[in-house]
């Protein structure tokens, strides 16, 4: 059996579809596989802060002491402990949309996948191990494997995203998100491509990229801005002023032409509270112009004195409501 094989029983796996004598065939591929066993190790010891270091370790004694056995007893402690791990290990693995099974490449060394991840209401900013900066918006997650920057320098991202690249023609700069791949040698550029979202779009500040998607490639000028709607697979792409879809790192929002619902997704996702709508046809109200979202209060300022809607607390929600009183001086009802 080989590695693809393996592949797809650890998919099983993670679903609950896996009998005992496939469960019995991954754990010894697992045992008698050295590097992937290190892999493994490593991936328990760095797991999320929210596991206990005591279950760390408890769980690595135990996957351990089943590897080390002659005779995998599957019945016994084999589900308990591989199922715990597997909730670790596997999203990160079946992540990849390339054949790197357990992030081992064919020259046998060891890729360990590093996600950066920001959880609602916060933003971040790291430094790549090739001196490329990039800011992390709120709810969004950025993987890469620690072969960064030995032979090419991709990354993928869910999420938004602002970069500076550090200039290097030897070793192509990419980053995938879903759909659409964009590459540049070294240039600065923002990306938003939430996973739930339907819209990705690139908007470049300076330098130039190269905007790959299944049907289109497109060269990106400054101050231009792609939008790639994954619903309808259509590109759409125009100038504008870059600044404005990047300067959420200062706490400024841009929305263009964009429906109630979505920029309450965005809000949402900034300051981590629930948005409740009247009807259907608040939702799809649009909204275009740039907000200070240094608090809430301004964001929902902004929106109700440029739109024909009241906003209200509800059970600790947002309300969005028809306003018919202002209904004469806007066209969108």
């Amino acid at each position: 059996m080989d590695k693809e094989q393996y592949l797809e029983l650890f998919e099983k796996y993670i679903v609950n579809q896996a009998n005992e004598q496939e469960v019995a065939e991954l754990i010894d591929f697992i045992r008698n596989n050295p590097q992937l066993n290190s892999w493994i190790d490593y991936q328990i010891q760095n797991s999320p802060v929210e596991i206990s270091e005591d279950l760390k370790q408890r769980m690595l004694s135990n996957i351990q002491e089943e590897i080390g056995t002659s005779k995998v007893t599957v019945k016994t402690i084999t589900y308990k402990w591989w199922r715990i791990a597997a909730t670790i290990i596997l999203p990160i693995v079946l992540g990849y949309s390339t054949y790197q099974f357990a992030g081992i490449n064919k020259t046998g060394e060891i890729e360990n996948p590093l996600l950066v991840s920001v959880e609602q209401g916060e933003k971040a900013n790291i430094t790549l191990p090739d001196g490329s900066r990039v800011w992390l918006n709120s709810s969004s997650k950025l993987t890469y494997n620690s072969t960064y920057n030995k032979k090419d320098r991709f990354l993928q991202l869910d999420g938004e995203a602002y970069f500076e690249v550090a200039y290097d023609a030897q070793k192509p700069f990419s980053v995938q998100c879903i759909d659409m791949n964009i590459e540049v040698l070294g240039t600065t550029f923002g990306i938003k491509a939430y996973n739930d979202d339907n819209i990705i779009s690139v908007v470049l500040v300076e330098g130039k990229v190269k905007v790959t998607l299944p049907d289109e490639t497109r060269i990106m000028q400054p101050d231009e801005r792609v939008v790639y709607n994954k619903s309808t697979q259509k590109i759409s792409s125009g100038k504008v002023i870059a600044s404005n879809f990047t300067d959420w790192r200062k706490n400024r929002l841009r929305f263009e032409n964009e429906t109630l619902q979505d920029i309450a997704t965005t809000i949402s996702r900034i300051y981590n509270i629930d948005f409740l709508f009247e009807d259907e046809s608040v939702k799809l109200l649009r909204f275009t112009g740039s907000v200070d979202n240094a608090n809430i209060e301004s964001v929902l300022d902004a929106l109700s004195l440029t739109s024909p809607i009241t906003i209200t607390v509800k059970d600790s929600s947002i309300l969005f409501q028809k306003d018919n009183r202002k209904n004469k001086y806007f066209n969108e009802f």
